[in-house]
């Protein structure tokens, strides 16, 4: 560096706005890079429109083709692994949300992904999540959510716009009926559509008895049973024998086409968008895209977009898992995501930039910086020398590059000090690094998996819809993570599991036989295991037959959601409860899984299902990528026990009692107003922060005694996420942590 060079900085240094060192703090505390991956379709991604354009654009074509046309319209969105296809399927999630001159969003976007239901039971899962993420999982009053919108305007439509009041006349409901003309297969469901509707309008709100008449609506057309009397409220005609509840797959795509119906009325396409499907394995990847076949084919308004892998895709063709007639349906117009010039990944980098330097382009000294190189604080000679004699990348590749070179800004920083560093950049070195440590690659992939089970359980957290209540999913997990641990050298009693279907046409009296051999003397114990998300009828028959079962059954366990859908029966079903608990100890055991104990199955599953698609990734050693396989991802959740450790799997992969939970010590409670405010403030000057850093910073401000960073640090994500919840913020998990933006 010349001293011409050198005195002009130093000065620029010294005559910095006051608020440079807020700035340099951002740089030290925030990594605008450390998120490589779509994780959930969002409003707050940083996008780049001219990338990808050629495929978004035709994705755009489509929804508008599939609006109002007679018959579904199939999309098979195809690349590589990190490419763009989740951040594309985002960007449409943008575009569906924009609002159009008559008041509605473009489209009605539905996002579904890790769906893992056991394939007999497949489409009603489905239906269950299309409801669950129309509704908003539960969260937030009805008459806010993307159901109660649309269905709104389709029935103004009906009444030609004259405001249709609460529907309470008999005139109202026969006008409704009498425009809504339908076929005598799905007159229940748009019954229950309207009277979901005039139970969820706003000034019924504070009414208990309409807000549970809405709710029940909303469980019946998710497929769950409602109570007989119930049912007769909602318009549905039952007698007390029959569970009140959709009976099959015909009338699940009945519910599914109304919706799509319902959506049009307002000018909506009903978009279904289906990603990363190559995470499921065959026979459930054989199921789904044969109901979405069928769906396609019967319903009008209706865009369903296929995600995955292009190549992973292509093998599953050729090996006969999607059927030929089944592919050209789905796949009928393909989209390829390919990989990125050397000008598009300067653009994602400038983006991301732009976004970070937003709260200070007034500082004279980040203006000049970043007019001087547009990659300030990463450089365009390091972007140059990066991307070497490259001709295309993907862009995962790109951001894993920023994250790391911030982080090596980010150590210049602690070396060299703010004003050093600032007259030194770009040329600045750090000090010598000793030889970096032989990479232990079990080590890297535990922690990876780790921080990917915690980021999806944190994903469910904060949109609950993604993961609805339903026994189905609960047994499709369980069979999937169990059947990863049947072999002999494994240290479980496990030894192999069936599915039970129907015989003769009843129902088994159990979802899950599980076999196990105890040693030392080697006898066989089988564990009969019924997944319950369902009341009343259907759930007193469920305990009945569980309880009349004359097989030789070691242990019936009982499953239930206990948080979300708790066991609910009448006095038979509680006397059938009564005498399984009298059948001895160990003979009869109810498992009530709290949310957190779901998600955490689901997640453990996830994670294998990103591997399996290629969509998991270390580096080992630092800057150079390495997949990693499902087989690797199973290999760490029997090294780490999380098999054994979660209670629903435990006893079915060992007969030893489970061990003490050991009693965790008294943990200081933040005062969370304070902590509300603290984030609050810090937000409104960064793009952003993630939860870690600022509990760094709120532990700084503390007084002695300081409580540790990992304890405020737990705080501080619970808390973000309740004010994500409440609109206050939005949160993105990466691996174990949330990234927190300020709501626009």
């Amino acid at each position: 560096m010349t001293p011409a060079v050198r005195t002009k900085k130093t000065d620029a240094a010294r005559t910095a706005a006051p608020g440079l060192d807020r700035y340099l703090a951002a740089v030290r505390d925030t990594n605008p890079f450390a998120a490589n991956r779509v994780t959930e379709p969002s409003a707050y991604d940083v996008d780049v429109p001219a990338i990808h354009g050629t495929a978004f654009d035709r994705l755009v074509r489509q929804a508008e083709r599939a609006r109002g046309a007679p018959a579904g319209v199939g999309v098979a969105l195809l690349g590589g692994a990190g490419v763009g296809k989740s951040h594309l399927l985002s960007r449409l999630y943008r575009w569906a949300g924009e609002t159009t001159p008559g008041g509605g969003p473009r489209a009605c976007y539905v996002y579904l992904h890790n769906i893992l239901a056991d394939p007999d039971r497949l489409p009603r899962y489905v239906l269950k999540y299309v409801v669950s993420r129309l509704t908003l999982g539960g969260r937030g009053p009805l008459f806010e959510t993307p159901l109660f919108g649309f269905l709104d305007r389709a029935i103004r439509h009906a009444y030609a716009s004259a405001p249709p009041g609460d529907g309470h006349s008999s005139s109202a409901l026969a006008a409704y009926r009498s425009f809504f003309d339908v076929p005598l297969e799905a007159r229940d469901v748009y019954e229950v559509l309207f009277q979901f509707y005039r139970h969820a309008r706003p000034e019924r709100a504070d009414d208990p008895s309409r807000r549970r008449l809405a709710s029940e609506a909303i469980a019946w057309l998710s497929g769950d049973e409602v109570d007989s009397e119930i049912a007769r409220s909602l318009g549905l005609k039952v007698d007390l024998t029959t569970p009140a509840m959709i009976v099959d797959d015909a009338q699940v795509e009945q519910v599914i086409m109304a919706l799509a119906r319902m959506a049009s009325m307002s000018g909506q396409p009903l978009i279904l968008c289906v990603d990363q499907v190559d995470n499921l394995d065959p026979e459930k990847l054989r199921s789904v895209v044969q109901f979405l076949h069928a769906l396609l084919d019967h319903a009008s308004n209706l865009l369903v977009i296929t995600s995955g892998v292009k190549q992973l895709l292509l093998d599953y063709c050729r090996q006969g898992v999607i059927g030929e007639s089944t592919w050209d349906r789905i796949a009928e117009h393909r989209v390829d995501v390919n990989r990125i010039t050397r000008v598009d990944a300067r653009m994602i980098l400038e983006a991301r930039l732009e976004q970070f330097h937003e709260p200070f382009v007034e500082m004279e000294e980040v203006r000049h910086r970043v007019h001087e190189d547009t990659l300030f604080p990463l450089g365009c000679h390091w972007l140059e020398e990066r991307l070497a004699d490259g001709i295309d990348f993907r862009p995962r590749d790109i951001l894993t590059w920023a994250r790391d070179a911030w982080e090596t800004q980010q150590t210049r920083i602690g070396e060299l000090g703010n004003e050093r560093w600032i007259e030194e950049w770009p040329l600045a070195k750090t000090s010598a690094k000793a030889p970096e440590p032989p990479v232990d690659i079990e080590a890297a992939i535990d922690a990876a998996v780790a921080r990917k089970i915690e980021e999806q359980i944190a994903q469910h957290r904060l949109h609950p819809g993604s993961l609805p209540p339903d026994a189905g999913n609960l047994a499709g997990l369980v069979e999937s993570l169990l059947a990863h641990c049947a072999d002999d050298g494994l240290p479980y009693t496990f030894r192999g599991i069936e599915r039970s279907g129907k015989t003769r046409g009843k129902l088994p009296p159990y979802d899950l036989l599980v076999h196990e051999r105890r040693d030392p003397d080697g006898r066989e114990v089988r564990t009969g295991v019924s997944f319950i998300t369902n009341v009343g009828l259907s759930a007193t028959a469920a305990l009945r037959r569980l309880l009349e079962d004359d097989s030789t059954l070691d242990h019936r366990i009982l499953v239930t959601d206990q948080e979300r859908r708790p066991l609910k029966v009448g006095p038979q079903g509680a006397e059938y409860y009564r005498k399984l608990g009298a059948l001895g100890q160990g003979k009869f055991e109810h498992l009530k899984l709290d949310f957190e104990q779901y998600a955490r199955l689901d997640a453990m599953q996830g994670v294998v299902g990103m591997a399996r698609s290629g969509d998991l990734e270390i580096e080992a050693p630092r800057g150079t990528i390495r997949p990693v396989t499902d087989a690797e991802v199973i290999a760490s959740h029997h090294r780490q026990d999380r098999y054994r450790q979660h209670p629903l799997l435990r006893p079915l992969l060992t007969e030893e009692p489970a061990p003490d939970t050991p009693v965790s010590p008294a943990r200081s409670t933040l005062n969370e107003d304070r902590v509300r405010q603290y984030v609050m403030a810090q937000l409104a000057w960064r793009m952003g922060s993630t939860a870690n850093a600022l509990a760094k910073g709120f532990v700084e401000e503390l007084g002695d005694p300081r409580p540790a960073v990992e304890e405020v640090w737990s705080q501080f994500k619970a808390i973000a996420g309740r004010m994500h919840g409440e609109g206050l913020l939005h949160a993105t998990p990466h691996d174990d942590d949330l990234f927190l933006l300020l709501r626009k």
